[in-house]
């Protein structure tokens, strides 16, 4: 009798510690999130604006929506991490220093591509419908300007004019000045 009343407690203790395990360790299971175009929440940085849909772009990695105005040509910038990106809506095109803008390739909706980590490049959009990009990094999200801006901001340390940067060759129009991130003007 003594070793049935032991086996009861022992038993009882188990399966009581047993439930509140299962009651304790229940974690409520991941849910799908839903985000219509219209909630899409968009960041100025600079001129286009940056929707984030997960992660923070401020603090490290995340994937967003990058809107590009039509006509818009960037000047020459880097980011500090890679970044991969895949056109949602509109035409961009994108080349490194040296490069003839007007032969870039053109990435129409449904084109990846690949921007390695500092690597300075010009971003455009075509004219016509504004350029809906989706990005993803593994860092947050930064401009760094090319090497004419930093020119421009240190002969203006200097007290000196700097000398016109040489404008990247654009597909259909001048980027803004060094520095500068507002659209060109239209012709």
């Amino acid at each position: 009798m003594k070793k049935f009343a032991m086996l009861s407690v022992i038993g009882s203790i188990v399966g009581a510690a047993f439930l509140a395990g299962v009651a304790v360790g229940k974690v409520t299971p991941p849910q799908p999130k839903f985000v219509a175009a219209e909630e899409v929440k968009w960041d100025d940085v600079g001129g286009p604006k940056l929707g984030t849909l997960s992660g923070d772009y401020k603090k490290g990695p995340f994937g967003g929506l990058l809107k590009i105005p039509a006509g818009f040509t960037s000047p020459f910038h880097g980011h500090t991490g890679a970044y991969e990106a895949v056109q949602v809506a509109g035409t961009s095109s994108h080349w490194l220093r040296g490069e003839d803008g007007t032969k870039a390739k053109k990435m129409t909706p449904g084109s990846y591509w690949t921007m390695p980590a500092k690597l300075e490049h010009v971003s455009a959009c075509a004219p016509g419908t504004d350029c809906v990009i989706y990005i993803w990094q593994k860092t947050k999200f930064d401009f760094l300007p090319g090497k004419e801006a930093k020119e421009a901001a240190k002969a203006a340390a200097a007290g000196s004019a700097a000398p016109a940067a040489k404008p990247a060759t654009a597909p259909t129009k001048a980027p803004p000045a060094a520095g500068s991130a507002a659209p060109a003007p239209k012709k």
